[in-house]
């Protein structure tokens, strides 16, 4: 289950002692990294690591209904209490504050300030045992990181994992998996620097890897939402990962597509564009959060604005700001830029 190929059982091995689990890996490919395994020689040691992955991010029950579900609970993210919900009282693409994607079945909400996490999101566990590494992966609330795994910034949880920040996203994947874009089982490969197969780009943090076939996947392609709202369509775009035609152009930038590749499209109308056009720089960031004065060259902090309001212009460029702007919080400082002049 690491390697994907045969073992032989009469040379070694390592296999689950659980009852009914059929988890089986060679030596050598168990033992290869030091920091992806760790030894223990008492069976207690396991059910102590159990124990620490079953510390819960609610911190309180408040109230349950007939069926013993939480109708409101304390979270140990937010100063006020949450309420479970089943859809939103508004048609809006409202998104998770933990993992930052839209919520479309049951959520916790805060009723004092805008605040929402998917139930299961608000149901992982503070510590927690991750395959990527041994030891504690602890949740945090970071505000603003870039994940080092998709590369992606981000505002909300991540897992803190031996040095490693990890979005929730990412954390969320398992070592052996399926998705929807290829028909066999995936697997981390940590050494693969061949390209993907979603985006076209070489993978410099490994892949997730076919065992029978040359298909690969990096996090990035992985953790793409898999249908987005974007104002080229009035439907959701859906993710798509082959295209039959010789040829097509992006909606959005009006280039010529590689067809082989992922990307978002609409079956009504007939759309089809880029992920990273439709996404656009910032797809997992909150209004209004803060980017630290390390991530642009202004003097102050500046906060990150999805649209602007009025015609303004970039302080760098000068040409007028329209979406994705960062914005200087002093009052006495009216700086503005688009986030890509912020690089």
């Amino acid at each position: 289950m690491i390697c994907f190929n045969e073992v032989k059982l009469d040379r070694g091995n390592y296999s689950c002692g659980k009852p009914g689990c059929n988890y089986v890996v060679h030596v050598n490919c168990v033992l290869e990294d030091d920091e992806l395994y760790k030894v223990i020689e008492e069976e207690k040691q396991c059910e102590e690591l159990y124990e620490k992955s079953m510390q819960s991010s609610i911190i309180r029950f408040i109230e349950m209904n007939e069926a013993r579900k939480a109708t409101t609970i304390q979270h140990f993210s937010h100063q006020h209490c949450l309420v479970l919900a089943d859809k939103m009282e508004e048609e809006i693409d409202r998104k998770c504050d933990e993992c930052m994607l839209s919520i479309s079945t049951l959520f916790y909400y805060c009723l004092e300030c805008p605040f929402f996490l998917h139930k299961t999101c608000a149901e992982l566990p503070r510590i927690k045992q991750h395959w990527f590494r041994q030891g504690n992966a602890i949740l945090l609330f970071k505000g603003f990181l870039e994940c080092n795994f998709c590369d992606q910034r981000c505002s909300g949880f991540f897992y803190y994992i031996g040095g490693w920040e990890m979005c929730l996203r990412c954390a969320k994947v398992a070592d052996i998996m399926k998705c929807e874009g290829h028909q066999h089982f995936l697997f981390i490969d940590f050494k693969y620097r061949e390209k993907c197969n979603g985006c076209g780009k070489r993978c410099s943090n490994g892949a997730f890897r076919c065992g029978k076939c040359r298909f690969a996947l990096d996090f990035g392609c992985l953790t793409l939402p898999h249908s987005t709202l974007h104002k080229i369509d009035e439907h959701k775009l859906k993710l798509t990962y082959d295209d039959d035609k010789e040829q097509i152009y992006c909606d959005i930038c009006e280039r010529q597509r590689d067809p082989s590749l992922w990307y978002y499209s609409c079956s009504i109308c007939d759309t089809s564009a880029h992920p990273e056009r439709v996404l656009r720089q910032f797809p997992f960031v909150n209004d209004g959060v803060t980017f630290p004065s390390y991530y642009h060259n202004h003097h102050h902090d500046l906060k990150f604005f999805r649209k602007v309001e009025g015609y303004l212009e970039c302080f760098h460029c000068g040409k007028l700001c329209q979406e994705e702007i960062l914005k200087c919080e002093e009052s006495t400082c009216d700086n503005i830029i688009h986030c890509e002049c912020s690089d």
